[in-house]
């Protein structure tokens, strides 16, 4: 057990290790959203081609105003300037793209408050092509996949993926971030980037993990050896804190779908990885697959949505896997917004009283905070986490 005042580099970092820090962190995914808001920075500037303000920046800001344990995105251009949302999520600013290829955005129309672009990946074998809109005060929304045509644009997808993997920028909010917490590499799991780039429905991605599983095993293949694997290898030579990787929908997936397409891919990354990785598991029935997950080797599960959005009960949870893994999130996202500061201390307390005994938890939302969430509650997140999260 570890006493004294520690930074909040050091609280997250003890607090993945499975050790007990001075006291349960308070780190919210927090992202564009709530930053939005909070700051007063319109979400185009933070999420859409227009995009002037880097998200890592809108995220130390709002933790150093609300004394949170800050766990930011570690790439520090304004990326989705570029890359569609999400793509190789943020990740993408360390994507050095290859002689050849280019991006191209174009404005396509404005009208009733909308701003309609194209954004087009040039290569040799063609351009993989997407079309978006931006509404007032709002971040990109694609409107036309980037994966349209699955055969013909999966070798334009590997044209744009044989650029180099470069961390300079990384290691730049690093070094700016100190001991204020740590920073994140995102991305996301191969089965995640097919599931959120086939179509913006969600539908057709999944009809075709039981349709066409031999396309999607391909795309998964190119995904793993020619994104992933090169991040890892260069994150593991930067010494990176910590990896985030996206698992946003695998509550959709059945019991073998999870184990043949994305559990395999997990154990391969931490396998070669020698830094903790978090695996962000949100939206539907998850509590299945945690085991599974402890296994691969994971370092932190973040997400848990509790019931009746999800059904992860926390102090089961920390009961069955949390002498393995930490644990980050649970606190309703939705009741974070509407219930009053009061109400969200209870909720608050109740996940430390589930799972911070010994450590191995980071108190947090499910999701990123929206930006209708009120201040107050925030503050009243922190306030929980500061005077009911101590370690004796």
């Amino acid at each position: 057990m570890l006493f004294g005042y520690m930074s909040s580099r050091e609280r997250l970092l003890t607090t993945m290790g499975l050790e007990e820090p001075d006291r349960v962190p308070v780190s919210p995914l927090l992202h564009v959203q709530f930053p939005s808001s909070f700051l007063g920075i319109d979400l185009r500037d933070l999420a859409s081609p227009f995009a002037t303000c880097p998200v890592w920046k809108a995220e130390l800001e709002t933790c150093k105003r609300l004394k949170m344990d800050a766990m930011v995105d570690g790439a520090y251009d304004a990326v989705q300037a570029k890359f569609p949302l999400p793509f190789l999520h943020t990740a993408a600013s360390y994507l050095v793209l290859p002689t050849g290829v280019e991006i191209k955005v174009d404005v396509l129309k404005e009208e009733d408050g909308r701003t309609w672009f194209r954004r087009d990946f040039v290569t040799p074998k063609g351009a993989l092509e997407t079309e978006c809109v931006v509404p007032r005060g709002d971040q990109a929304w694609e409107k036309k996949p980037l994966i349209s045509n699955p055969w013909e644009d999966l070798g334009r997808l590997r044209c744009v993926l044989s650029g180099k993997v470069s961390l300079e920028g990384y290691e730049r909010v690093r070094e700016a971030v100190g001991n204020m917490g740590v920073a994140k590499v995102m991305t996301h799991l191969p089965l995640n980037f097919w599931m959120g780039y086939r179509d913006t429905a969600g539908t057709r991605s999944i009809v075709e993990l039981y349709r066409e599983p031999d396309l999607v095993r391909e795309y998964l293949r190119l995904y793993m050896e020619m994104w992933i694997m090169p991040l890892v290898e260069s994150c593991s030579d930067h010494s990176i804190d910590v990896m985030w990787l996206d698992g946003t929908y695998m509550g959709y997936l059945n019991d073998k779908m999870f184990q043949g397409l994305a559990l395999p891919e997990l154990r391969t990354i931490t396998k070669r990885a020698n830094f903790p990785v978090i695996f962000f598991m949100s939206g539907g029935p998850c509590s299945r697959f945690l085991k599974e997950v402890r296994d691969s080797g994971i370092a932190c599960i973040e997400g848990l949505d509790p019931p009746p959005g999800g059904d992860v009960i926390l102090s089961e949870v920390k009961g069955d896997i949390g002498d393995n893994v930490c644990l980050k999130g649970n606190l309703d996202t939705v009741l974070l917004e509407t219930e009053s500061p009061s109400s969200v201390e209870r909720m608050a307390c109740r996940c430390i009283s589930s799972a911070a005994d010994g450590g191995g938890y980071i108190l947090s939302a499910v999701d990123q905070p929206t930006p209708k969430t009120p201040s107050d509650n925030m503050a009243a997140l922190v306030d929980a986490g500061r005077k009911n999260g101590k370690y004796r």
